[in-house]
This record gives structure tokens, sequence and C-alpha cells, in this order.
């Protein structure tokens, strides 16, 4: 545990209780990968770190485990929860199918001023790319991103296609973002998706979306395979290979 680092009483002045304060902070530290999975979390060994007592950081584990991102163990220790491959394949391969018909669809609605906007997004998520600023890229990559699901014509697609983008950034965005080559990559593929857009072709538009969709899971699973156990080199290989089959 690194040494004592009490929050900002300034800073809980924005929340509703010490709880809620302890919650954001260990939240933002999981979402973005300073606690990787399997991180093992000592209730007084936090308490100490942050400056507080106990109950604020037992609250806020238990609200962090209705979000599945910790694991409380009965008389066993809390862990930060470890993602499995398996788990990453089946998030990206319904993405993999939705999201690149949410983009199709969108063609059809998109105005010229909606096309600049995105592009707009895409020249801030470019900035951020060049100024190594994980979270202002994931920032701009998901207006980009949302803006095209709300344009799709077909509410129950948006609803879908968010609450999965939610899920994603839960378990896996923030912690994959903080790699340079990932946000290097995803940016050119958005390159390839605004051309699409310019063009009103949907089937470039859907084919290079599913293209961005199928590299970023494959990135996903093998930047996840580096952080946990030693999984087995078949297991990951038939996970790539399902994706990019979709």
């Amino acid at each position: 545990m690194p040494a004592r680092k009490p929050l900002s009483t300034a800073l809980g002045k924005q929340y509703e209780s010490l709880s809620d304060l302890v919650y954001r902070h260990l939240r933002d530290q999981i979402l973005w990968g300073t606690l990787p999975p399997g991180s093992r979390l000592s209730l007084r060994g936090l308490a100490e770190h942050l400056g507080v007592s106990p109950m604020p950081v037992r609250d806020a584990l238990r609200r962090l485990a209705t979000e599945e991102l910790v694991e409380v163990a009965p008389r066993s220790s809390t862990r930060v929860t470890q993602i499995s491959l398996e788990t990453i394949r089946e998030m990206f391969e319904i993405r993999t199918h939705l999201e690149p018909l949410a983009g199709r669809l969108a063609v059809a609605h998109l105005t010229t001023a909606d096309i600049e906007r995105l592009h707009r997004y895409q020249e801030k998520l470019e900035r951020a790319t060049s100024q190594h600023h994980p979270e202002e890229w994931h920032r701009w990559n998901q207006e980009f991103h949302l803006f095209i699901f709300r344009k799709c014509g077909n509410n129950l697609l948006r609803r879908m296609t968010e609450s999965l983008w939610n899920r994603n950034f839960r378990f896996l965005t923030g912690r994959v973002v903080t790699q340079a080559d990932f946000r290097e990559r995803r940016a050119k593929e958005h390159r390839q998706m605004l051309r699409a857009f310019r063009r009103r072709d949907p089937d470039a538009l859907e084919a290079a979306y599913r293209y961005h969709m199928v590299q970023s899971g494959i990135a996903t699973m093998e930047f996840f395979r580096t952080l946990g156990p030693k999984t087995a080199t078949t297991r990951s290989r038939k996970a790539r290979d399902t994706l990019s089959d979709s």
C-alpha cells in the first residue's frame, strides 16, 4: 500500500458524504487501472491510506461490489474483479454486430452539420492522442460513438448500444486506453469511418466500423491477458479467432 494520502476535505464538499467521496476515488482508480484486476483491497489499509475511518471505506466497497467492480468474500480479502477473456469476447462479439448496424442506419440520418460535428470530435480526440491525455481521449471517443448511436433512428438499438458502451467502460475501456498504441490505432480507424460518412456509403461505413470493433476487441483481450493470471494460448487464440470471424 502506498504512503498515506488523505482525501481533500475541500473536494469532499462536492459530495453528500465521505462515503461518496471514497467510493468515487476508488472507482476512478479501478476504472483507470491504478488498481488493476486482482488487486487486494484491505479495509484498514485503505482507511489509513486515505486518512478516513473504516466505515466510509466499507460503504464504498459495498457499492463497488454492486457494480461488480470488486469481489467481497466473507472472512477473506476484497479484490478488484478479475476480467476473463471470455467476458471480453462476449462483450465485443455483441458490440461488433450492434454498433456497425447503428452506424449503417445513422448514414441516412446524419446531416452535413452532424458529420462536421463528428469531425470536430475526431479533431479533439486526435489532439488528446498526440498530447497523451487518455481521459480526454476517452471523453471525445465517447462523444463520437454516442452521437452515432443517437442518430441511428432506432430507439431500441440506441438503448442497447449505449448500455453496452457503459458496461464496456465500467470493465474495460479506462484501463486499456492508458495504452498509447491503442489510442493511436483507434483514432486511425475513426478516420476511415468519417470518410465513409462523408461519402454517404452505408456499406463502407459498416465495414469500417466492424473492423474498428474487431481490432478494439483483439487489442483489449491482449492487454488484459498481460494483467491477469496466465491463460492458455489456445484459449486466447480461440477468443481472437472468434472476434475476427464475427
